[in-house]
């Protein structure tokens, strides 16, 4: 379990915030303290495996947010096909797209050429 001071340490980290920044914003260091001390106090924390533990979570958390799975992509097209406010073209083309990805594009047959079959033989060669 880390502290709340630890905490907002790695949710400024997780918002870009410099290390000494985040250190500056999560423990409201003194305007005397040096730069060189709060980095020396920022490393250090970052050092602690619970720190850095912490971190890794929320940058998965933040990740598996952003992230935009083929369901929501199903989800949206379905919503934009099935819309009466949305005009025919744009609909036709979220159904082609919904067609794609479940692979309803393929041939319905496949047309061999009989010549394709043939052995190339060249004459010369023999």
């Amino acid at each position: 379990m880390i502290t709340a001071k630890q905490e907002a340490f790695c949710q400024a980290l997780l918002a870009g915030r410099s290390q000494s920044d985040a250190y500056r914003d999560a423990y409201n260091t003194k305007p005397s303290s040096t730069a060189g001390a709060i980095a020396v106090s920022a490393s250090k924390l970052m050092s602690d495996p619970k720190i850095t533990l912490r971190i890794a979570e929320l940058r998965k958390a933040d990740a598996e947010a952003v992230c935009w799975s083929r369901r929501q992509s199903e989800e949206v097209l379905k919503d934009i096909a099935l819309s009466e406010a949305i005009k025919p073209s744009e609909r036709i083309a979220a159904i082609r797209e919904l067609n794609t990805m479940f692979g309803y594009k393929a041939p319905s047959e496949a047309v061999v050429s009989v010549n394709a079959l043939k052995p190339i033989v060249d004459e010369d060669w023999l």
